[in-house]
């Protein structure tokens, strides 16, 4: 196939690190938009990966320790492509993404492509907290990643005990060591239970505190 424009004329059209639309290429050596996506992708242009259509060459823009770039509200990622970015983002971070992390730095809703890497295994995600945060696909680097945020979680959720704790009366820790003497056999809940038959207003949670504060250990906890 013949063609139009040569590499070094798309070349020119893009040497100050401006960003173009795939109309303006167009328009420029008239072709059409599916002979820009392939001219682009010969000549290794950037396609901006938060709006649709807009390119720089490779090399010339300074990209972020992370290989990022943002011009005129379009961000580039100097290894590629959005699914790229995220793949990039996911794997060089300490402990793993969740979705708003990852949203702000690409500046786009990134969901489904985010649950396209994680079904084609490109990426796995796991939920702490109600959120799902996500890690690198790599055995070595997504286990460290996994075990960096298991025990920033476990600390968190250690720090809401001890607030949940101070809030708990006194006459109520007292009843359910009382019943935790009694019952030596009983799980949280079933001490959760036993004390709301008897007129407490008491969750398992509450239970679970209160074994934290004490270093005790029981069934479902």
């Amino acid at each position: 196939m013949k063609r139009i424009c040569t590499d070094q004329e798309l070349k020119n059209f893009l040497p100050d690190g401006k960003p173009r639309s795939i109309r303006e290429i167009g328009d420029h050596f008239s072709i059409s938009e599916p002979v820009v996506f392939r001219e682009m992708k010969r000549i290794k242009a950037l396609p901006a990966i938060n709006k649709a259509g807009c390119f720089v060459l490779l090399g010339t823009r300074r990209s972020d320790r992370s290989g990022f770039f943002r011009t005129e509200g379009n961000v580039f990622f100097s290894g590629g492509d959005l699914s790229k970015a995220l793949i990039a983002l996911v794997s060089k971070s300490h402990s793993g993404m969740k979705t708003k992390e990852l949203e702000k730095k690409v500046d786009i809703n990134s969901k489904v492509q985010l649950f396209n890497l994680v079904k084609k295994g490109k990426l796995f995600r796991q939920e702490f907290g109600g959120k799902y945060f996500y890690f690198s696909s790599d055995k070595e680097i997504g286990k460290r990643q996994l075990e960096v945020r298991e025990r920033e979680f476990r600390k968190v959720d250690h720090n809401l005990l001890l607030k949940q704790i101070e809030e708990i009366p006194l006459e109520l820790i007292i009843k359910i060591l009382l019943t935790f003497i009694q019952h030596p056999d009983f799980s949280s809940k079933s001490i959760a239970l036993s004390l709301v038959r008897r007129g407490e207003k008491i969750s398992t949670k509450v239970v679970e505190c209160v074994f934290s504060k004490y270093g005790l250990c029981k069934k479902n906890f």
